[in-house]
């Protein structure tokens, strides 16, 4: 009997240290460092949005994400609590560069990229959707513009920029734009030089090339750098509020 009750309380302070032991790694190995709360933390997994009301981080890595009755329980005396105040949280984008502010703008132009995001392999492809965008969707988005965005002159079979020629079949009298996937350069057409009032007399601008037609000094309608980027951020950005929703 003596040696049944020895056991038994062994036992106990086994598992009573062991629970102890438990308890002391938790403590010491898994407080978090930050935890996130009271907003739309967005996990991003499989195709539609998943939301957790809590994120518990220690040192960069994530402890647990979830219910906020669970992560507060990885709170210690330095936990910094970071109440989110309704905003959203979502897995930080790593990306080796990329224009995320104009995905949006991206997404009411014409589509000029290369295969798989896009169809345009060839300068007539590329004249295509722009003809095919516009009589779907006309220029009220755009202001006035037909507007294509994300060609690629090393993706194209010519292996060169369009210019206002091959723009011109597109369109004569409403001004056409394209701009390059490095949103660097912008090609127009002939009314779009028209518009933007460059012609062979006017100068090169500080920071910008405008390209001229071989042998003299007429636009060819290739515009880079700093000729290009004010005109563009002009052309694509919504001018009233209702666009802007669109």
């Amino acid at each position: 009997m003596k040696t049944t009750i020895k056991i038994l309380l062994l036992a106990v302070v086994v598992f009573v240290g062991s629970c102890n032991q438990t308890a002391r790694q938790h403590t010491s190995g898994h407080i978090a460092g930050a935890i996130y709360y009271n907003g739309d933390i967005i996990t991003m997994e499989g195709d539609q949005a998943k939301y957790a009301e809590a994120l518990a981080i220690r040192e960069g890595n994530i402890l647990y994400v979830g219910t906020k009755e669970e992560a507060f329980k990885f709170q210690g005396d330095e936990t910094i609590m970071k109440d989110l105040e309704g905003k959203t949280l979502v897995p930080g984008f790593i990306d080796g560069h990329a224009h995320f502010s104009l995905f949006g703008t991206q997404a009411i132009t014409a589509n000029l990229l290369a295969p798989p995001d896009g169809n345009v392999n060839t300068i007539d492809e590329l004249l295509n959707e722009l003809a095919t965008w516009h009589t779907k969707n006309g220029t009220d988005k755009t202001n006035g513009w037909i507007v294509g965005m994300g060609f690629d002159d090393a993706n194209l079979k010519e292996k060169r920029f369009p210019t206002k020629d091959d723009l011109d079949k597109v369109s004569k009298d409403i001004p056409v734009m394209i701009t390059h996937i490095s949103a660097h350069f912008a090609a127009v057409n002939s009314k779009g030089l028209e518009v933007l009032g460059i012609t062979a007399d006017t100068p090169e601008p500080p920071g910008g090339v405008i390209r001229r037609v071989k042998g003299g000094k007429e636009p060819n309608g290739v515009l880079e750098e700093l000729a290009a980027i004010p005109y563009m951020s002009s052309v694509i950005t919504p001018q009233t509020a209702e666009l802007a929703d669109l």
